[in-house]
């Protein structure tokens, strides 16, 4: 593979997607291959047909090899909120002479303090802020500052390591030699909110298939990360079962919904398919209601430390679950009491929230290069 791609496997609750990219100009991605395989999902941190991951997985990385004409030995893979927990930490450390901080040095120290937690694998470390012996306070490393003392805050993030035992054995089976794990709601901190915006706390909810991922972050690390099994596809259900309506047809109708608006009693959504069929507005918008309002019972319950504390300043909302339902950002950003914005990823034709998971971490695993490449530059010229 091309020192210059990255290969990403993204785990969703609906789909297996892998892809092949690259840096292009104007912070834009080159695409090289694509596949988006569908599955049968998970939730409770469980997969529903876990004997079928290994085919779906091959099947999304052999199209992708097979379009991109790339060959890869190594992965990136993005693990769901469902299978990661969040640990942040503070550690105070006297070097007793000058040191050299850079991104990677204050990561090691960082890994190092880490706990061990039965049935978990620590995935990530990623520094929130930094105090120096001259109490300046720093959350960037890429000036590489220099202090004697160092108190460091910062954020560990761990992977089921059920889930990363298995994907190690299927993707060895499929020839690839390296996976760097990441957590994909981490990803989408980064690379959609914009940087000024996460030097605060920030509130991410990510409304999937099945899944939800909730996140509180703050500069390079997350304060808070929680997860429930609740996405768009419930939704769905409700239509159908409370309308009996086949699947396809609810889905439709989930896409013409709109919840901001309060119909009247003769107000008729028509749902087309090969024998359309109406059905009442005001009916349609109270099932969708009642499940945006667990939602945001569930979201609240996941972040009310930091709501009680009023530490949120911005929020923003994205995935694939209900972001296509008009006026369910609005619906929710009433029930939770803040401005939800829409995050989506700017690169066309990925610019809807559904691509948000994908996209971000293969902005993750590209930087990840870059960092590599400027670091073996500095050892060169140092």
């Amino acid at each position: 593979m091309s020192k210059n791609v990255a290969f990403v496997l993204d785990i969703g609750s609906s789909k297996i997607t892998a892809l092949a990219g690259g840096a292009g100009i104007n912070d834009n991605f080159l695409i090289f291959g694509r596949s988006s395989i569908p599955y049968s999902g998970f939730s409770d941190g469980s997969f529903f047909e876990e004997e079928k991951l290994e085919e779906k997985i091959s099947q999304a990385i052999e199209d992708v090899e097979l379009a991109s004409n790339i060959s890869t030995k190594k992965i990136t893979l993005a693990v769901p909120s469902e299978f990661c927990i969040s640990k942040n930490k503070k550690i105070t450390i006297d070097f007793n002479t000058l040191k050299r901080l850079t991104e990677d040095f204050v990561k090691q120290i960082c890994a190092k303090a880490c706990e061990e937690i039965d049935g978990q694998t620590l995935i990530g470390v990623y520094p929130i802020y930094c105090i120096l012996d001259d109490g300046n306070k720093i959350t960037d490393l890429k000036y590489s500052p220099k202090t004697t003392k160092l108190f460091c805050f910062f954020n560990a993030i761990y992977a089921d390591s059920n889930f990363v035992t298995k994907m190690n054995e299927i993707l060895s089976l499929l020839g690839i030699q390296k996976v760097h794990y990441v957590c994909s709601i981490y990803c989408e901190t980064q690379y959609l909110i914009n940087p000024e915006k996460i030097a605060g706390n920030t509130l991410l909810i990510d409304i999937g298939y099945l899944t939800t991922g909730v996140a509180v972050a703050k500069n390079k690390g997350l304060l808070k990360l929680n997860s429930f099994s609740l996405g768009g596809g419930h939704i769905m259900g409700d239509l159908a079962q409370c309308l009996n309506i086949p699947i396809k047809q609810a889905e439709n109708l989930k896409r013409k919904i709109v919840v901001s608006v309060r119909p009247s009693a003769s107000d008729m959504y028509e749902i087309e398919d090969t024998e359309p069929k109406k059905v009442y507005a005001n009916v349609a918008n109270q099932i969708v209601s009642e499940r945006l309002d667990m939602f945001a019972t569930f979201i609240s319950k996941c972040i009310k430390p930091c709501f009680e504390k009023g530490t949120i300043l911005s929020a923003f909302l994205t995935g694939g679950g209900i972001s296509y339902i008009k006026g369910a950002r609005e619906y929710l950003s009433g029930r939770l009491g803040v401005n939800l914005e829409l995050a989506e990823p700017a690169q066309v034709p990925f610019d809807r929230p559904i691509f948000s998971s994908e996209i971000s971490v293969l902005d993750y695993a590209l930087k990840q290069f870059e960092k590599k490449h400027k670091g073996i530059l500095a050892k060169i010229l140092n």
